[in-house]
């Protein structure tokens, strides 16, 4: 089980660097809240992987770094820090740092630095700290921050060049693995297996584009009922409306012709009894 020491000042901090991110990981975890104690502890404890911040108290992350390559202990190691900028990245990384993270860091970000950390042994931390050592000024009459900031700029590349070689050598490392463990039989056999899923999976397309193209014609002909079955009772209405038509005009026809009669009757001198008894 891989240790790490977590040299913060902030229990919270510590806290949730070690449930969250650590131990899930599997790996066991030390403490200390200054630098002092962060050096203290590396001497009893030993860890695989430093993750401090660089504003402690009584001495700084990157002076603790210092002070390990000054032992010549050389320890992976993960600097934290709230305000960032390129000068303390490069000294974070001439002293041996394998990563540089600005806080607030995501659980990702963190797990894939440790990880890469746990990748890269002691002797690649002595080999970054001891190519990316600082130059030291052989013309004082060149501007001394224009000089400062070449070197800085110089340094950052070689550490970056370093880490990327670590980087890659891990790949080479873990492609020759994969490799020395790979089966051709068993490649041969995922690849006919991929075949035979592939060729299920043709035959249920064509199985499912059978089935819609039943589908589209049979919905086809139902449209074609209803629409038949839509004009027939078109037509029916439009038969009802002319019987209805027909039915006034009937009912029209014989109210006129009652009228008619009546009106004949009034004019006919019809002569019954009690009219003739009258004119008597």
């Amino acid at each position: 089980m891989p240790k790490v020491l977590i040299i913060e000042d902030r229990r919270e901090n510590i806290v949730f660097i070690a449930n969250n991110i650590l131990k899930p990981m599997g790996c066991s975890v030390v403490t200390a809240r200054d630098g002092e104690m962060g050096l203290q502890k590396v001497a009893e404890e030993s860890p695989d992987l430093i993750i401090t911040d660089i504003k402690l108290p009584k001495m700084s992350g990157l002076d603790v770094l210092q002070q390990l390559n000054d032992q010549e202990i050389y320890i992976p190691a993960i600097v934290m820090t709230f305000h960032g900028n390129e000068r303390t990245a490069v000294r974070a990384l001439r002293l041996g740092a394998i990563d540089y993270l600005i806080k607030p860091f995501d659980i990702k970000e963190m797990q894939n630095a440790i990880k890469r950390a746990f990748r890269t042994p002691a002797t690649a931390v002595q080999v970054q700290v001891q190519t990316t050592a600082p130059a030291t000024p052989r013309n004082s009459r060149v501007n001394d921050g224009r000089l400062q900031e070449m070197e800085e700029q110089l340094a950052l590349t070689q550490t970056l060049l370093v880490k990327r070689e670590v980087e890659l050598a891990d790949v080479k490392k873990q492609a020759a693995n994969l490799v020395n463990k790979l089966d051709m039989a068993e490649v041969a056999q995922r690849a006919a297996t991929w075949e035979e899923d592939n060729a299920r999976l043709n035959d249920t397309l064509a199985q499912a584009k059978f089935a819609l193209s039943k589908s589209k014609h049979r919905t086809h002909a139902v449209e074609e009922a209803m629409m038949a079955h839509k004009k027939q009772i078109l037509k029916y209405q439009r038969e009802v409306k002319r019987l209805a038509g027909e039915m006034r005009n009937l009912s029209e026809a014989m109210r006129l012709m009652s009228q008619d009669m009546d009106h004949q009757l009034n004019r006919l001198n019809v002569l019954t009894p009690e009219n003739e008894a009258e004119r008597k």
